[in-house]
């Protein structure tokens, strides 16, 4: 149910109760989410979506898997000196403060028995909302590092979930929540589905849910060499990349369903977002990973790319050689072994955790039941 007001009232009395699942932006703050509500709803939780407000990500994703959605104001941190950013940084604390009510309306509406947070700026609100009502609060950080977003959600005392094995911070290691679908696609249905024939290896190039300019600019200078090789699925983003479909390249502004590009891929060129890196590495994938370059992020992608390497993967830098090192990493990658998996069932030992510690009604402390 989607209201224009995001007003939106349901029955909590089934099962057990209601989850509230935030977080949003991008996909690697969204997919982990859908992956929960998923186990959630298996074990009669009604679930309930808070993330910004107008048509974003979340709300299309959240709306699409059944959902209940509320939208509430957001404000993302620019780490900038510039005019603008010191602009959109001064209006933080009053979008924040007008998003915490609307987050603790939606909140009371739901009557939700616990909050589980994706981390990232849309996450916030609701984050703070759900302490200030007493709400328990399981915060699931992806990174190496915890994000702001999820330091605060820590203060606030929530329970820190970790993805990644190598984390340093105190929590719990849980592993990356990962959707069923990801696993239920065949290579023969997706051909079909995607139109694609071809004796070729099938080279999938992906920069996240919004694209990445760079991989863009780079596929486009080197598409000669790259087609005549291998057959291209390429998921520009919204942006695009200027390169018209040919008969071994196939441009997508958005991958829908996923599950059936991986399903195709026999080598995969994408950003080093955690999601995506948990999801090669499930998938048994062979992956030439381009993290961001520290500076563009707070060096998350770096990390990530390591422990990717560590499980099978290629990782190239950007750099002044890119392009020219391109081709020859994919066929290096492409002759290895692929990728193993870094941390399996995730989304049951998430639920085990998070029902075990309210049947319990436990205060969350970030540690180990």
């Amino acid at each position: 149910m989607d209201t224009a007001n995001n007003q939106i009232f349901f029955d909590t009395s089934r099962g057990e109760g209601a989850i509230t699942f935030t977080g949003g932006g991008t996909g690697g703050h969204i997919y982990p989410n859908l992956a929960l509500a998923e186990e959630f709803a298996l074990r009669g939780f009604h679930c309930a979506y808070i993330g910004g407000e107008g048509d974003t990500l979340e709300r299309r994703l959240a709306l699409s898997s059944g959902m209940d959605y509320y939208g509430v104001p957001t404000v993302k941190l620019v780490r900038s000196l510039s005019p603008s950013a010191l602009k959109n940084n001064l209006s933080i604390p009053a979008v924040l403060s007008r998003a915490v009510k609307e987050a603790a309306k939606a909140l009371a509406h739901i009557s939700p028995v616990a909050v589980i947070s994706k981390g990232g700026f849309v996450s916030l609100p609701t984050v703070l909302a759900a302490s200030k009502a007493n709400i328990p609060v399981f915060a699931h950080e992806s990174d190496l590092t915890l994000g702001v977003a999820n330091k605060i959600a820590r203060m606030k005392g929530a329970t820190i979930l970790k993805a990644n094995p190598r984390a340093a911070f105190e929590g719990v290691t849980v592993g990356m929540p990962l959707r069923r679908s990801l696993f239920e696609a065949t290579r023969d249905n997706a051909a079909r589905k995607l139109n694609v024939h071809t004796s070729k290896p099938v080279l999938l190039v992906l920069g996240g849910s919004s694209g990445a300019k760079y991989l863009n600019d780079a596929v486009k200078s080197q598409i000669g060499a790259l087609t005549k090789r291998f057959f291209v699925l390429h998921v520009t983003g919204k942006a695009g990349a200027d390169i018209p479909a040919t008969g071994d390249y196939l441009p997508f502004d958005y991958a829908d369903d996923v599950a059936q590009f991986y399903a195709l891929a026999d080598v995969v060129l994408s950003r080093a977002g955690a999601t995506a890196v948990y999801e090669l590495a499930a998938l048994k994938k062979r992956a030439l990973l381009v993290p961001l370059p520290k500076g563009i992020s707070r060096g998350d992608q770096l990390d990530n790319a390591d422990l990717a390497r560590e499980h099978g993967a290629g990782v190239l830098y950007q750099n002044n050689t890119f392009c020219d090192e391109l081709l020859p990493a994919l066929e290096k990658v492409l002759a290895l072994p692929p990728m193993t998996n870094i941390c399996a069932d995730s989304n049951g030992k998430i639920a085990d955790l998070v029902c075990a510690s309210l049947r319990r009604g436990e205060k969350c402390t970030g540690k180990k039941p």
